[in-house]
């Protein structure tokens, strides 16, 4: 669906995008992450054929140069969280009128579509109201039902998740959840919410200063980089012989039981599994590493 191989691409004289390759199959969901300044809107950018890199080459649905290239460019849409698709100074209603124009949309199919967006994002009672006039939570629900309109085979958001309020962004988060299960479409996402990435996306790529750092699932980059849990038991009379277990650490206090252990070398379930036959388990916490912490890692030690 999307390939990038050895895209560079500088910007007022710094180079912002530094021999980038990746490829990014049909229906996959990529979450781009990077501190400010790595160049993840860049890249998106030229994956939406809004910039020209200025080495390397990009192929979108089998096409290299995409911007010369209508019918690729109406499978693709881009959400911004700070860069507006709708028109400044005509109602909301009329930048929709636009879009279903410019993606050659029949009516019927429009409609329709529009309805089953708004049992999402709610907009129809801004159809009126020009885009200055709505909040910006507000406005970037308009913009994400003016990028879903089409139904693009492509989705790049960028930060398109600002100023959600929190059961509008939780209803619109399980429409992108439902949209990964059914492989409705290739999203490439980029936010500073890792739980909203961890959520969406099955793949990471991570980028610095313009190069790819790390590309792969995020089940791998946690593992590689985040291996440890830690297990807090309660238990009843007895205590469980520990002694051969491959623990990284084991701290006893009275009847409580703190467990930390690499989950390459022992799973969860073994854990669990051998407590049981032991003694009575009373109650047990489990504290998983999670995505932000371990994306810190990664940036303390480059």
């Amino acid at each position: 669906m999307i390939v990038l191989k050895n895209i560079s691409k500088k910007l007022q004289e710094k180079v912002v995008l530094y021999d980038i390759s990746f490829h990014i199959s049909p229906n996959e969901n990529v979450g781009i992450i990077g501190l400010n300044g790595a160049g993840k809107t860049t890249l998106l950018n030229v994956m939406a054929g809004i910039i020209k890199p200025d080495s390397g080459f990009i192929r979108v649905g089998g096409v290299e140069n995409i911007i010369g290239h209508k019918e690729v460019l109406r499978d693709v849409t881009y959400v911004s969280g700070i860069k507006t698709q709708l028109w400044a100074d005509i109602r909301i209603k009329d930048s929709f009128a636009h879009c279903i124009q410019m993606y050659r949309l029949s009516k019927e199919e429009a409609m329709n579509r529009f309805k089953e967006l708004d049992k999402v994002f709610e907009v129809h009672k801004f159809l009126q109201q020009l885009p200055r006039d709505l909040s910006l939570g507000e406005r970037m629900r308009c913009e994400l039902v003016y990028a879903l309109l089409a139904k693009p085979k492509v989705l790049l958001i960028d930060e398109a998740m600002i100023g959600l309020d929190v059961s509008h962004k939780y209803k619109i988060m399980q429409y992108f959840s439902r949209l990964r299960k059914e492989k409705q479409m290739t999203i490439i996402y980029t936010s500073h919410n890792l739980q909203d990435v961890e959520k969406l996306c099955d793949r990471i790529i991570l980028i610095n200063h313009g190069r790819i750092i790390f590309d792969g699932s995020v089940d791998r980059i946690m593992k590689e980089f985040s291996p440890l849990y830690q297990m807090e038991i309660k238990i009843g009379e007895c205590l469980p012989d520990l002694e051969d277990m491959p623990f990284e650490r084991i701290c006893i206090d009275s009847d409580k039981i703190s467990i930390i252990y690499d989950k390459q070398k022992i799973d969860t379930a073994q854990i669990l599994k051998h407590l049981l036959e032991k003694c009575k388990l009373q109650d047990m916490h489990l504290h998983e590493p999670d995505l932000e912490g371990t994306i810190k890692k990664i940036y303390a030690r480059v």
